[in-house]
């Protein structure tokens, strides 16, 4: 899965999406602003969206307007954001969407790279098991360490965290067995609104990966 999220981030392109992202809204250019045609007008984009943009998108479990991520809801963004911001303008709509999407965006990229310095931390330990084990470890507790922080530990952060250490094993190069992804799921306890006490991520962290190389 992370292979598919990796590779496809580099083939976003934003100004055909802005370009595809004016025809769809354009029937809003005029006319009045009320729910039945912004209810439309979001439907397209959304449809707009997935099919267009790759696997970062579609795959990662971090669309527009996730609310856990990117600072996008459509609810109070898309054409309805609060006072004294609220703008019935479609280019800054278009604005305020793309910047949202680059910010999901730089935060695969900045997992990316976490995930890249455990691997080669891993790979530095060879066949040394402990090494290898506190090389996983650390790039666990990097990856919800991050996902916190971007998140702002939001309602169900920990949902991305999750995902996030999965894609870290694989990124790593490690088999994602059924006995880690149990793992994964028991040994973290997460709640809204707050990171983990560090010592309790990094003993968690220590038991996934001793059990997962």
């Amino acid at each position: 899965m992370w292979r598919r999220i990796r590779d496809s981030l580099d083939t976003y392109a934003p100004e055909p999406l802005a370009s595809q992202l004016r025809d769809v809204l354009a029937p809003l250019r005029s006319g009045g602003i009320h729910q039945a045609r912004l209810k439309q007008a979001k439907n397209a984009v959304q449809d707009l969206l997935k099919s267009e943009l790759g696997a970062w998108y579609t795959a990662s479990g971090l669309p527009l307007g996730n609310e856990v991520l990117g600072g996008y809801c459509w609810c109070h963004s898309f054409f309805n954001q609060n006072p004294p911001h609220r703008t019935v303008d479609v280019d800054e709509n278009i604005q305020l969407m793309l910047e949202s999407l680059e910010r999901i965006r730089a935060f695969l990229y900045a997992l990316d790279g976490v995930y890249q310095s455990a691997r080669r931390q891993l790979e530095a330990a060879a066949n040394d098991k402990p090494l290898r084990a506190q090389a996983l470890a650390e790039g666990l507790v990097r990856t919800v360490d991050l996902t916190a922080e971007t998140t702002s530990c939001e309602e169900t952060w920990y949902q991305v965290a999750q995902d996030a250490m999965s894609w870290c094993i694989e990124a790593m190069g490690l088999p994602l067995s059924d006995a880690t992804q149990e793992l994964l799921d028991t040994a973290f306890v997460f709640e809204s609104w707050v990171a983990p006490p560090p010592e309790a991520l990094r003993d968690a962290a220590a038991r996934v990966a001793e059990g997962a190389v």
